[in-house]
């Protein structure tokens, strides 16, 4: 006579499309790093500032930096290499694949 016993796991193993919540919290924190080393060589530095308008914001006038668009650039490129099936909303480079089950929404600065 055998016996089995069954147990229930205390957390689903994650696959590529199904990533878990701590794997999303650990590349989020991935991301905000890879922005920071983009951004901070442009602390407290003469830069110019664009000014952009986009007449379906409340505010339709925005500023914009080259370190608001180098970071977003940085970030999309992480996203696109570790994640290429998730979404992004970009402050300013717009949206990619927006009915993605994962969908991340950058704005830099």
């Amino acid at each position: 006579m055998t016996s089995t016993s069954a147990s229930t796991p205390t957390s689903t193993p994650s696959s590529p499309s199904t990533p878990s919540t701590a794997e999303l919290v650990a590349f989020a924190n991935q991301l905000a790093d890879e922005a920071r080393k983009v951004i901070l060589p442009f602390w407290r530095k003469p830069i110019d500032v664009e000014s952009k308008v986009e007449n379906d914001r409340p505010v339709a006038e925005s500023p914009v930096t080259i370190a608001d668009r180098m970071a977003e650039e940085s970030m999309r490129h992480l996203i696109e290499k570790h994640h290429p099936t998730h979404g992004i909303y970009g402050e300013e480079f717009g949206s990619v694949r927006t009915t993605a089950r994962y969908v991340w929404v950058l704005d830099p600065i």
